[in-house]
């Protein structure tokens, strides 16, 4: 009977513990930065993560084919793709992405966008696509999160060769609804998957006439 009681009351602990709010603070200016605050006395960075000291390795020797090949530099994401794939996974993963999105709170968003290009006309056509992505997007999350006086600034600047992108925002949100709602968008994954899987099997496979067959 203790035993029971024991589990029981650890698990109302556990939910009571998941059911307080935690707040992320996060910013961009050159590097990106993330802080999760817990209560009144826990904070943690969690990105950029402290550097741990990196012990010496012997150094291979390089062959002929490996010095000579040139590194391939990875592509990064723009911020664009990066916004348009969480949209894609809300819309596909509509149940359990809404349920999250509506439990979060921006109590401050601030996007600064400096808009260049290479003359004025390429950088007034690049501001006036900039400004229409970030209306429909931000219509789109306005409708789901609750954003609390946000300011958003883009401006085009004919001067400078690069753009700039800097900003922030104070989220809060509940975990104990964001594991629920991981857990919903889980399952409709696995589901998608195993319907493919099944989609693939079903289909009839194509026959190969042989020589003899088409003689005949």
């Amino acid at each position: 009977m203790t035993g029971w009681l024991i589990f029981f009351g650890t698990v109302l602990f556990i939910l009571a513990v998941l059911m307080i709010p935690v707040r992320a603070v996060a910013d961009y200016k050159e590097s990106f930065s993330l802080k999760i605050k817990f209560l009144f006395f826990f904070s943690k960075t969690v990105f950029p993560m402290k550097e741990k000291e990196k012990t010496e390795k012997p150094k291979e020797q390089k062959t002929e084919k490996t010095a000579g090949e040139p590194k391939k530099e990875k592509r990064k994401m723009t911020v664009e793709e990066i916004v348009d794939m969480i949209v894609d996974c809300v819309k596909k993963y509509g149940p359990g992405a809404k349920m999250i999105l509506r439990n979060i709170r921006f109590h401050r968003l601030e996007l600064y966008w400096k808009v260049t290009a290479e003359d004025a006309a390429a950088c007034g056509i690049k501001y006036g696509k900039i400004c229409g992505w970030i209306s429909g997007v931000f219509g789109f999350f306005r409708n789901l999160i609750k954003i609390e006086n946000p300011k958003i600034k883009v401006f085009p600047d004919f001067l400078s060769e690069k753009d700039e992108i800097y900003g922030g925002a104070d989220i809060e949100f509940n975990p104990l609804i964001v594991i629920i709602g991981a857990l919903r968008m889980a399952f409709a994954f696995v589901k998608d998957v195993v319907k493919n899987n099944r989609t693939k099997s079903a289909k009839p496979r194509k026959t190969i006439k042989t020589k003899e067959s088409a003689s005949a």
